[in-house]
């Protein structure tokens, strides 16, 4: 069994949130560190003591100084690469109908915007092969982003 499809290994626990306004999601920019440019939804580790749902929660107000505005779902399980170990990425849903986006140092860009776009552009085919360019992981990240974000969207169709 290859070890992208090894889930008996052990992984670091990090949350992130698709944050809905209307019909479009929030997608942040990466200002360093690990896929330095990449657009990506809100999160971060979980912390001791805190559900991954809370971190979602925390990771959005600390990220982009937004709040929930409604319920909060769980919506795909992401597994991703990053910091020298493998991460699990639950990803949670929620409406943030109010509140302008105030950018953490973490980010060097915001952008509200229809999923469908964002599929079609920061993870396409084309998006990984880019990424592929500097590292395995990162082409991984990206996939593994556009399985999220097609679990994502399988709930808008049947859930929301």
């Amino acid at each position: 069994m290859d070890t992208e499809t090894d889930w008996t290994k052990h992984y670091r626990l990090v949350a992130g949130m698709y944050a809905m306004r209307g019909s479009d999601i929030l997608i942040l920019e990466r200002a360093a560190g690990m896929m330095q440019g990449f657009w990506s939804v809100p999160g971060g580790h979980v912390d001791p003591g805190e559900t991954p749902q809370q971190a979602a929660v925390r990771e959005l107000f600390e990220e982009a100084g937004i709040a929930p505005t409604g319920s909060v779902w769980l919506v795909a399980t992401v597994p991703l690469k990053g910091y020298g170990t493998d991460l699990l990425s639950l990803r949670y849903a929620c409406e943030c109908d109010a509140g302008e986006v105030r950018l953490s140092h973490e980010h060097s860009g915001a952008a509200w915007i229809d999923p469908l776009v964002y599929r079609a552009t920061h993870l396409s085919d084309q998006a990984e092969a880019q990424w592929a360019q500097s590292a395995a992981e990162d082409a991984f990240n990206v996939r593994s982003s556009r399985d999220g974000l097609d679990a994502f969207l399988h709930w808008c169709e049947h859930m929301r």
